[in-house]
């Protein structure tokens, strides 16, 4: 969906480290790390990745948007995300609004 928004992806494929996500953005100068979890088990490493980009002094240069099936807006506040959507079309919506593009 969001290539089709018009952004170039990264995809890193699925259970990366976080170490492997800072690492693709100061390596590709990411502007947005967008992660989804489907299971509630894999939703920590989310929060983990957010601390990886913080720690690495990245996380003010990057966007961090999250999503998936057991995710809410509330869980992406107690982790720091800077944004939540509960489905792919809005995902693009929530992308450019952070960009400052028009939606």
């Amino acid at each position: 969906m969001l290539e089709g928004g018009g952004f170039e992806v990264i995809d890193l494929g699925r259970q990366r480290r976080p170490r492997a996500v800072r690492q693709c953005r100061q390596d590709k100068n990411a502007n947005v790390v967008a992660m989804s979890a489907l299971l509630t088990t894999t939703m920590p490493a989310m929060k983990t990745t957010i601390e990886a980009l913080r720690q690495a002094g990245v996380r003010e240069k990057v966007k961090v948007l999250i999503g998936g099936a057991p995710i809410t807006q509330k869980y992406a506040d107690e982790i720091g995300a800077d944004g939540y959507s509960d489905n792919a079309p809005s995902a693009v919506g929530l992308a450019k609004k952070h960009l400052g593009a028009a939606a």
